[in-house]
């Protein structure tokens, strides 16, 4: 069972290993719509769901397909959901020893996955790259035959922490591989994990990413080195903390928390507190 107590300890040897400075441009969040602020919030209890292992349901989500690859302990659920109409992807965060050292292997690759053209320079780091590669011909597999079975429904993917970053790489997967699906993303408490070549990439891609990131939580700042996509939202937990910020790093978002590795508030993620939500 996943307890934040467990995850805590785990993450303290990942943390320490992190000493980076913040980099900052200005000030520019406005308030954040209560349509992004719900969304995000579901995304947060979704991406809780995959900590607890749900069978069958994971709150509005008709589970279809458990993720599981042992080799690089990569785990999370496809399904659909009928009230909104939506094929969705989560994929879970760190919770053992070989997610914590995916956490902290930035070595540099160039990806490689079915049905993405990536472009010529792009590179991604190892430790996110080889377990989203592990599991993605299975995703793009059960999502196409969910689109066969629910034409109509559009296409979204979440995930926290280690499965926000994987969340990065899901987003442009599902947009290579179904370019006339409408693609909703989002990203929570994810750390930098490619170029900019690659953050381009991800940003051209027709579809909304966003980047839910909690007050206090230096996750998203690890990584100086490389680059976010996609549009950050940032608060301490309701709706009216909650705002909408501006570029990849915004002084009154997480760039300007004064944060750089794992603290408590990583833990929490839009009032949920994740692996704690359970699966309804």
């Amino acid at each position: 069972m996943f307890s934040v107590a467990k995850l805590v300890s785990l993450l303290a040897a990942w943390g320490a290993l992190l000493q980076v400075g913040a980099v900052a441009i200005d000030k520019r969040a406005t308030p954040a719509s209560q349509n992004d602020y719900n969304e995000l919030r579901r995304a947060a209890e979704l991406s809780s769901a995959a900590y607890s292992a749900c069978q069958g349901k994971a709150f509005d989500v008709t589970i279809t397909q458990q993720i599981n690859n042992i080799a690089t302990d990569t785990q999370g659920y496809i399904g659909y959901s009928t009230s909104l109409k939506r094929i969705t992807v989560v994929l879970r965060g760190s919770t053992s020893v070989q997610d914590i050292l995916n956490d902290i292997d930035t070595a540099l690759v160039t990806p490689v996955l079915s049905g993405v053209k990536f472009p010529a320079g792009t590179q991604v780091i190892a430790g996110v790259y080889t377990p989203y590669a592990s599991v993605h011909d299975q995703i793009i597999a059960e999502v196409k035959r969910l689109v066969a079975l629910y034409p109509s429904y559009t296409l979204e993917s979440t995930g926290h922490s280690l499965g926000g970053s994987l969340t990065y790489l899901s987003y442009i997967g599902l947009a290579q591989n179904f370019p006339g699906k409408s693609l909703t993303s989002n990203a929570q408490a994810a750390f930098q994990i490619g170029n900019s070549v690659f953050a381009n990439f991800g940003t051209s891609q027709s579809g909304l990413l966003r980047r839910g990131n909690n007050a206090a939580d230096g996750v998203p700042n690890m990584y100086p080195q490389f680059q976010h996509y996609g549009t950050e939202f940032y608060g301490s937990g309701t709706a009216a903390s909650t705002v909408k910020c501006s570029g990849e790093r915004d002084l009154q978002c997480s760039a300007g928390n004064g944060a750089f590795s794992v603290t408590v508030g990583h833990f929490f993620s839009y009032g949920i507190e994740e692996g704690a939500a359970g699966c309804s």
